[in-house]
């Protein structure tokens, strides 16, 4: 009897947010990049769905209700967001500085190739950049579990994981303060500021590590001259995950949709080309953000935009 495609993408996805995300320990430690956190789901389920099938960076399908779900794109014009945010997704890159026999390299890349909307289907496919296949390949490597970026509120504390699980072999490692702040491709104010970086960045991501995943997080600091930090120290203790809620689902698409269901899918989709934060979404999200805004100096949009997705959740 033949499954229906729903309740396969169901079975599939329950399999992805249990997933465990390999990549050499080395792009773990070194790699440079900046995601929302909802991007970097994104990415993830893309590199996660390909592992888990065989199929390494081959493209990705998704109904959009499920992506919707999935990487927690919010608003009464939720299509319309869906585009924004792989509109900014693919935009975004990563750089990586690696050598072998022949040298020492810097490569600068794409996350994803390309996102498709395809509007009879419902569905939209991710396709990651196969450039980066080589880093999520081979030994040695490490790993990060999709379960814990999904319960992450800070956009900072996935990166912070995987530069420190890449390292849990040592139970204390250090860094020079500005060193991993461009790892974590903090905002300038935290980088030319350490008290903003560790109230902004570090804090907030060593939370959520200690809270959602398998290490333990202890931060210290050595002070030089005129109290200025010049040295940051982690220590790291292996524990046991806790168990994590599983958010239920929303209703799903019913494909193939009718050329009607169709047209309003990409009216969706397209749309007000105005970008989402320009626009007054609510009373109420206009006064969260001036709030936020009120209380901290520089704060990007992207760290507003994950506080207040934190905030729908009741964070």
């Amino acid at each position: 009897m033949k499954q229906n495609p729903s309740a396969i993408e169901s079975k599939n996805i329950a399999r992805r947010r249990k997933g465990t995300i390999k990549a050499k320990s080395e792009f773990f430690r070194s790699a440079r990049y900046g995601l929302t956190l909802q991007e970097h789901r994104v990415v993830y389920y893309a590199i996660l769905a390909g592992q888990q099938d065989g199929k390494s960076f081959e493209p990705v399908t998704l109904s959009i209700k499920a992506f919707q779900e999935l990487f927690e794109v919010a608003g009464n014009d939720y299509y319309r967001e869906i585009r924004n945010l792989s509109n900014k997704l693919i935009g975004k890159s990563v750089e990586i500085v690696y050598k072998d026999e022949k040298g020492q390299y810097l490569i600068q890349a794409p996350w994803l190739k390309s996102i498709k909307y395809v509007a009879k289907d419902g569905s939209v496919i991710i396709t990651p950049n196969e450039e980066l296949k080589p880093f999520f390949e081979g030994k040695p490597f490490s790993s990060t579990e999709f379960r814990y970026l999904i319960n992450f509120s800070s956009q900072y504390a996935e990166r912070l994981y995987e530069i420190l699980k890449s390292l849990d072999h040592k139970t204390i490692v250090d860094f020079d303060p500005e060193d991993i702040a461009k790892r974590l491709k903090a905002p300038p104010s935290c980088q030319s500021r350490y008290n903003n970086f560790r109230a902004r960045v570090l804090d907030p991501a060593i939370k959520d590590i200690n809270e959602y995943t398998d290490l333990e997080v202890e931060l210290r600091e050595r002070h030089g001259q005129r109290n200025k930090v010049t040295a940051i120290f982690f220590s790291i203790a292996k524990k046991k995950a806790p168990k994590l809620p599983t958010r239920s689902r929303r209703a799903e698409l019913s494909p193939p949709l009718s050329d009607k269901d169709q047209d309003k899918l990409m009216e969706g989709l397209l749309g007000d080309e105005t970008p989402a934060r320009v626009r007054l979404e609510s009373t109420l999200e206009v006064a969260q953000r001036q709030s936020v805004l009120n209380g901290t100096d520089d704060i990007s949009m992207d760290e507003i935009d994950d506080i207040i997705a934190g905030r729908r959740r009741g964070e």
